[in-house]
């Protein structure tokens, strides 16, 4: 197996097509360097920006009964690993924008960073999809013609000559064609972090550099799943030209069709109310609380007037509207719960597909996607939850505050310094969370390159050399 090895090795690292391939890989990941570069400055730039205008619109809150109308928010920090796999982070919302007022709007996620159309056109040259797309096609280039290739030239019945059995001849060749790819795919890989060094800053901690790591290994895994597909397409046909054909349509079926499935599937199986239908439903909570409250859920005479009976009215409304609101938010949390359940469906049946299982699971091991648009709503809860508090907690302390929460006007009106509001930093995904969230494709992918590995191998063994 070791000859084999060598041979195989030596005749493709001095092929046309290791030249060919290693030249497309370093233009695809320079290209991605150089992009991911620039749009990582851009959006850190852009952070501080909408940072300082919080902080400066912060600052004009004098009271604590001001702060009910401040607008308060979570932003995802720009990545630094966006260009492992940015699982469409720079599409999908990175704010999570609330008040505590109780007239406020509906706690939502929104986009607040800026767009370059010129870097948007680029978005998806990220790692996993270079790796997923090209290596993909660069593995059924490089085998194909492993076996048909060599009966055709009468290599194949040569090699039998010699004392080798027809499992190391099929390791030898994988395994040389497995270290030719991941010399590309190192070679790009080197590029890519030099740019990403130089030209956009970025440095990397441990934690970081150890999901590169992962990624190395799982593109190599998934890279052999298609060497192998390769292998078996080639002991298949008994001509190149065949296996050629024969590798193309496959490569295009999992790339293209089977990719988009899940969405086709989930459309039909599993619609999503329209957010009109959810603004009615939220809608006639009103007439549910108006009911109840028999039409004394909003009133509000002010300071001055409502001290004549101690804010009987005004606590009745506020006890109204906090309910409320509460009803409202349950609504609106569970249309966005449904969504992310969706986008995970839809992902589950796009899997089907190597490359989607590949790329989902390079999302999570990076903690993009739906697991990180998931952790920036926990945390924008987790946030409000801390605020509210140490709102209360501050309104209490003060004798004179009328205490009705979260209604401006009738909270302390002693002095506020705006450094003393919490603040929140959104805090990554831990390498362990984005592991157990990826656990099961990578599993699944390995038992598909073990099952089409040994596919292969029983092929060969049945295969006519002659």
């Amino acid at each position: 197996m070791r000859d084999i090895f060598k041979r195989e090795l030596l005749e493709q690292l001095t092929s046309f097509k290791f030249t060919a391939g290693l030249v497309i890989v370093l233009v695809l990941f320079g290209v991605s360097g150089a992009v991911f570069s620039q749009r990582y400055k851009n959006e850190v730039t852009e952070y501080r920006n909408v940072q300082q205008r919080w902080e400066q619109e912060l600052a004009q809150r004098k009271k604590l009964d001001d702060l009910p109308e401040q607008d308060f928010q979570v932003l995802k920090v720009p990545l630094k690993t966006a260009f492992l796999a940015s699982g469409g982070q720079d599409r999908l919302p990175n704010a999570y924008r609330f008040t505590i007022r109780i007239w406020g709007d509906q706690p939502a996620t929104s986009r607040a960073f800026s767009r370059n159309a010129f870097i948007e056109s680029f978005q998806a040259l990220d790692w996993s999809f270079l790796a997923g797309t090209a290596f993909s096609i660069l593995g059924l280039v490089f085998v194909y013609d492993s076996v048909s290739g060599e009966k055709a030239h009468g290599t194949l019945k040569l090699l039998q000559t010699y004392n080798l059995s027809r499992g190391s001849i099929l390791v030898g060749k994988l395994l040389a064609n497995l270290a030719t790819l991941l010399v590309m795919l190192l070679a790009g890989i080197l590029l890519s972090l030099l740019l990403l060094a130089l030209v956009g800053q970025i440095d990397l901690s441990a934690a970081e550099w150890g999901r590169a790591g992962l990624f190395f290994v799982y593109s190599a895994v998934y890279m052999t799943l298609f060497l192998c597909l390769g292998l078996l397409l080639s002991t298949v046909t008994h001509r190149p030209a065949s296996s050629m054909v024969l590798a193309v349509m496959v490569w295009a079926v999992s790339i293209v069709v089977l990719p988009g499935m899940g969405t086709l599937v989930i459309q039909q199986v599993r619609k999503l109310p329209t957010q009109n239908e959810v603004n009615e439903r939220s809608g006639k909570v009103w007439d549910i609380i108006n009911a109840e409250y028999k039409g004394d859920s909003s009133t509000w005479r002010g300071r001055e007037m409502g001290k004549a009976d101690n804010y009987q009215f005004e606590k009745v409304s506020t006890e109204a509207q906090n309910k409320r609101k509460r009803l409202q938010e349950a609504i609106w949390e569970d249309y966005l719960r449904q969504k992310f359940q969706q986008a995970r469906i839809v992902r589950a049946i796009s899997s089907i597909s190597p490359t989607s299982l590949f790329e989902y699971g390079a999302e999570s091991l990076n903690g993009t996607g739906v697991l990180r648009d998931e952790l920036l709503v926990r945390q924008g809860h987790q946030y409000r939850r801390t605020l509210e508090e140490w709102i209360r907690q501050r309104d209490l302390a003060d004798p004179e505050s009328i205490h009705l929460y979260f209604q401006p006007g009738y909270l302390s009106l002693k002095p506020l310094e705006a450094s003393s509001v919490p603040r929140y930093q959104f805090r990554e995904s831990s390498l362990a969370e984005g592991l157990r969230d990826a656990v099961w494709r990578v599993m699944i992918l390995s038992a598909e390159t073990l099952v089409m590995g040994f596919g292969a191998l029983l092929a060969f063994q049945r295969y006519d050399v002659r």
